[in-house]
């Protein structure tokens, strides 16, 4: 008999369609299950248990064939879409073999929406009827195809990154503004200018149950917005600030990958509020104007963002992501040390102090993960439910590479761009060194310089037949500099908060 869909198996986002190679085979991991994503030849992806069904290798380290199928490249067998085996080389029995439930692949539901791949949490037999009748949470204005070519909605691509920190971890940072200016001081705030009170109010008109989850609403008088915070369970945290312009929607999913670990699926995009060349949009414009109001911030914000390309976007995010998770890290060990489990909201306000108006969504979360989330995700039976050790190796912490730069293709190619660059400008340093000492030695031997006896002639002749390879060498010097450190941002962000003043 069908069984509808629990709070934990729902759609889940895993990786930005954009963003991935889709002539390999990606690992990923959800609710502590070992997953092998992959697409076929015909654009179709696939989520299968990363264990092929001959002796348990891991699919992952598979390749996809010409013909479009997965093969597991320990003794080339090859499945297709749908997890049925198409292929057992060692086999001679007419495809009979191949033709066994047990030669077959165990198949996720998964569906691409929004440029995210999605994958449902289970499979069996009930699992394409579940997935069929529970839709994403996705959003709709991104759906929302002549908002998109009027240019009213204006989306920014996907990332993903993996985290340091648990699920639950996760949500109660997403639903927390207060944190913003302080955490992320220098980058999106000031520690000393812009924390104050936040009075969170609950949106009576948002149904707060085991589905719906919360909405929190406040004002900011000094941005002049109108912000919402909407959790919508398991996974999704849409944060909204609208001001007379439009609204910049922040879209948070977070995703339970393993204990003490999560995967931030996020974006971002505008809408504005009527579409940029319509009549309403130039008469909006004009009253502004006619009312003395500046441009408004979030439109600046966003059209700044909008110009970035997505390897600049990805290489920088590094440095907002883990300016907090250094927090995120060692909070959820420390509560987990003194006996907070997530199944008791009072246990969660016993061993913290949450006085302030501005931390309501935060016990709103860990409420809900208490009375509708069982005390958080609930992991595969042969997933270890313990929490790991803290990291204290900040180089292992924060290592950008292991937790984004090598499952995005995007970041990989643009790495494989600094680095050719950057051969490039040492190769024109070595060459431009050289060049300078033969142009110095030439120079020493000219008429000007031989016939004078003054070292301040030869040094002169010399100085100015240097001086071009001389500035090439500096230059060279510098890119290489700049280069080496922007290079560094697809590997590891090293970062201390006594050392951002």
């Amino acid at each position: 008999m069908f069984a509808p869909a629990t709070t934990f198996v729902q759609w889940y986002p895993v990786l930005a369609a954009d963003h991935v190679d889709s002539g390999r085979a990606h690992p990923v991991q959800l609710l502590g299950k070992n997953l092998v994503v992959w697409r076929n030849k015909g654009g179709r992806w696939s989520c299968f248990d990363d264990r092929c069904p001959h002796r348990a290798a891991p699919l992952t380290e598979g390749r996809i064939e010409d013909d479009g199928s997965l093969l597991c490249a320990y003794h080339a067998w090859r499945f297709d879409a749908d997890g049925k085996c198409l292929s057992i080389p060692q086999s001679d029995r007419g495809g009979k073999d191949e033709a066994q439930p047990k030669a077959c692949a165990k198949v996720y539901p998964t569906q691409v929406a929004q440029d995210m791949i999605w994958v449902w949490a289970e499979n069996g037999p009930d699992a394409g009827l579940e997935s069929a009748l529970t839709p994403p949470h996705l959003i709709p204005e991104l759906d929302d195809k002549e908002g998109l070519a009027s240019g009213r909605v204006v989306p920014q691509g996907v990332q993903h990154t993996d985290l340091a920190y648990g699920w639950d971890t996760m949500m109660e940072n997403f639903v927390d503004p207060a944190h913003v200016p302080s955490a992320h001081h220098g980058v999106a705030g000031d520690r000393y200018k812009d924390v104050r009170p936040i009075d969170f109010e609950l949106d009576k008109e948002w149904p707060v149950t085991a589905t719906s989850g919360f909405r929190f609403k406040f004002d900011d008088e000094i941005t002049d917005t109108h912000n919402k915070v909407t959790f919508v369970p398991p996974c999704l945290v849409l944060v909204e600030n609208a001001d007379y312009s439009g609204t910049l929607k922040l879209m948070l999913y977070g995703i339970p990958t393993k204990p003490g670990w999560s995967r931030l699926v996020g974006r971002q995009a505008y809408v504005h509020k009527y579409a940029p060349k319509s009549k309403e949009a130039k008469a909006l414009h004009k009253e502004n104007k006619r009312l003395g109001k500046k441009t408004s911030g979030l439109l600046v914000a966003a059209r700044i963002t909008s110009k970035f390309p997505q390897w600049l976007m990805h290489a920088t995010s590094g440095i907002f992501l883990y300016q907090d998770m250094v927090f995120l890290h060692h909070q959820e060990k420390t509560l987990a040390s003194v006996g907070y489990d997530g199944t008791s909201a009072s246990s969660y306000s016993n061993a913290v102090y949450t006085p302030a108006p501005a931390d309501r969504a935060v016990m709103a979360v860990r409420k809900w993960i208490a009375t509708h989330g069982s005390g958080g995700p609930a992991w595969d039976k042969d997933c270890d439910p313990t929490l790991p050790e803290r990291e204290h190796k900040r180089e292992v912490l924060f290592d950008y590479y292991e937790g984004h730069t090598k499952t995005c293709s995007t970041c990989l190619r643009a790495l494989k761009n600094v680095n050719r660059l950057l051969a490039a400008s040492k190769t024109a340093t070595v060459v431009s060194f050289t060049w300078g000492l033969l142009r110095g030695a030439r120079a020493v031997s000219t008429p000007a310089a031989v016939g004078s006896r003054s070292a301040g002639v030869i040094n002169a002749v010399t100085a100015r037949a240097m001086l071009p390879a001389v500035a090439v060498t500096l230059a060279s010097l510098g890119a290489v500099k700049a280069l080496e450190k922007f290079r560094s941002l697809y590997y590891t962000y090293s970062f201390h908060h006594q050392d951002n003043p």
